[in-house]
């Protein structure tokens, strides 16, 4: 992996999401910016408007799903064990892969945060997002919760600016 960071960085963001979501009491984030992606896995990706979403549970657990064409990119720039390839083809729903990987972590009825302010989710996607979800789960916006723990920058990560500005 091409990892930037830490592992214990990298455990320390996934800790400090579970707790602003735990204070809104959310039980899990659909993640569509890839600025959250990176900050949160490392994923660094070339197809950040295409659908890519990255769910996060308040336990801590996470799968991404992707295309196929992401898919080497994912497994070499993060730490994500799961990664799930929904088929990028002509009327593709690739909400529909995300509900079956929602059903996986048993989200239904859940309370679900989602990254509606992305380049990652296209107004089109969002329509079939919150038209898939309408009866499943409460979707509520969550577009703000990562880039106000990203506004907070850690140890590791001003060595790693102060070092790449030398």
């Amino acid at each position: 992996m091409a990892l930037h960071f830490s592992t214990d960085e990298y455990a320390t963001r996934r800790a400090r999401l579970s707790a602003a979501m735990k204070e809104q009491d959310i039980d899990a984030m659909f993640l569509f910016s890839p600025e959250s992606h990176y900050w949160l896995t490392g994923f660094d990706t070339f197809g950040f408007c295409f659908f890519q979403c990255l769910i996060f549970t308040v336990d801590g657990e996470m799968a991404l799903l992707t295309r196929s064409a992401d898919l080497r990119q994912a497994r070499h720039t993060s730490n994500i064990d799961t990664i799930v390839i929904w088929p990028d083809r002509a009327n593709a729903d690739p909400t529909r892969d995300l509900k079956d990987l929602a059903d996986q972590f048993d989200l239904l009825g859940k309370k679900v945060g989602i990254e509606y302010n992305s380049h990652g989710l296209v107004a089109s996607n969002g329509r079939k997002l919150d038209a898939r979800f309408e009866s499943y789960c409460d979707l509520i916006d969550g577009s703000g919760i990562v880039p106000k723990l990203r506004a907070v920058k850690s140890e590791e990560e001003l060595l790693f600016v102060t070092k790449a500005g030398e």
